[in-house]
Parts: C-alpha cells; structure tokens; sequence
C-alpha cells in the first residue's frame, strides 16, 4: 500500500471504532507486506481490535458480490494482555495466517468462508471464520475505497476452536453466524480468545 491508502484505511477504522489513531505493528519482512493495527478497547466496544493494513494489495483469484479485496480485523477479549509482546504476537499469527490464505493458495475468502489449520499439540484454535462485523454500530464499516479502482472489504475473523469448527460444519454458516451474533444480549460468541472460557 502506499501512504495515501495507509491513511485512509487508517481514518476508516478510526472513525468507524469511533477512536484515534491506532498502534501499527510491523511484520518481520513478507510478501505481500501486511501490517497490523492495533485498536485498544474503549467504552463502547471493550475489546482489542487488530486490524491487517495491505492484504487488499493481493487480487484475490475470484469474484462475488462484495469484491475481491479483503483487509481483515479481529475483536480480541479486552481482558488479554496485549501489551505482551508474546501475547500480541500469538494473535496477529492468527490474523496473518487468515490474510495471507488467498496468496498462498491462490484462491478466494469471503463472508461465511471459514480457514481451518492444524495447531501446535497446546494450543486450542483449528480454525476461523469469517463474518461482518455487526457489533460495530455503523455499517459503513464493510468497504473502504482506497483509490478509483481499489475498495477493500472489511471481514471480521473470529477463531474457533475445535467444537466450534464442527458445530459450523453442522449448521452451516448462516445459523453459525446466528450463533456468533444472538439477537438480544446474549454471550459475544464473536470475540476470539486463545482460550475459550465461559464468558463468551
């Protein structure tokens, strides 16, 4: 991405979380080069937000109605510590290996796609799908044009673990999202953990 589109992706996610200017974490170098913002939690949406910054410079290899570029953001449990590098890191290897998917397999990822994986023997996560982020109050959120030709679209990644992934694969991912995102207040089922716990 050059500076223009860092900008604007930057004053998208500002204005839609409704708060400043985020952190930016640096990857080691890669290709396609992605970076991380990082959205602490605020009153309004208590959690931590990472979001990638450059995975809509990969045309991804396919079309549907949203479009072919995707940048991607993850709601964290606002009571992880991510001031811990090691914690931190653990979840933006999630988020990358979500983001960078499409250029590693030459493919497509969209709503209701979900990317699956074999963990390391003590971790929990398998997998992740993807969903709108409807916790978010403004859907304007969805798309964000970053030049005359260039709109990324704007998924949310949520981490399943291995009950999870099999109860998407049960229901399919409009009920799985219907899950995710209950009407009325029920449990934010939408928020990735390392560890599930009974909060969520």
């Amino acid at each position: 991405m050059n500076t223009k589109e860092m900008d604007k992706l930057m004053d998208h996610f500002s204005k839609y979380f409704e708060q400043g200017d985020p952190m930016i974490l640096h990857p080691i170098v890669m290709e396609p080069h992605i970076d991380i913002l990082i959205f602490e939690p605020t009153r309004k949406y208590n959690f931590w937000k990472l979001v990638t910054m450059g995975a809509s410079d990969y045309k991804m290899n396919g079309r549907n109605s949203l479009g072919n570029r995707n940048e991607y953001m993850m709601f964290i449990d606002a009571d992880e510590n991510l001031d811990n590098q090691n914690i931190l890191d653990w979840y933006r290897d999630q988020l990358l290996e979500v983001a960078l998917y499409p250029f590693a397999h030459n493919g497509f990822l969209s709503y209701g796609h979900s990317v699956e994986w074999t963990p390391e023997a003590d971790e929990e996560m398998v997998g992740a799908f993807l969903e709108f982020p409807q916790v978010i109050e403004d859907s304007g959120i969805l798309r964000c044009k970053l030049g005359l030709l260039k709109t990324a679209i704007c998924l949310q990644v949520t981490l399943l673990n291995k009950s999870e992934m099999e109860q998407l694969l049960t229901i399919g991912p409009q009920q799985f999202s219907e899950y995710l995102y209950p009407e009325g207040k029920g449990k934010w089922h939408f928020i990735s953990q390392r560890k599930r716990d009974e909060k969520f």
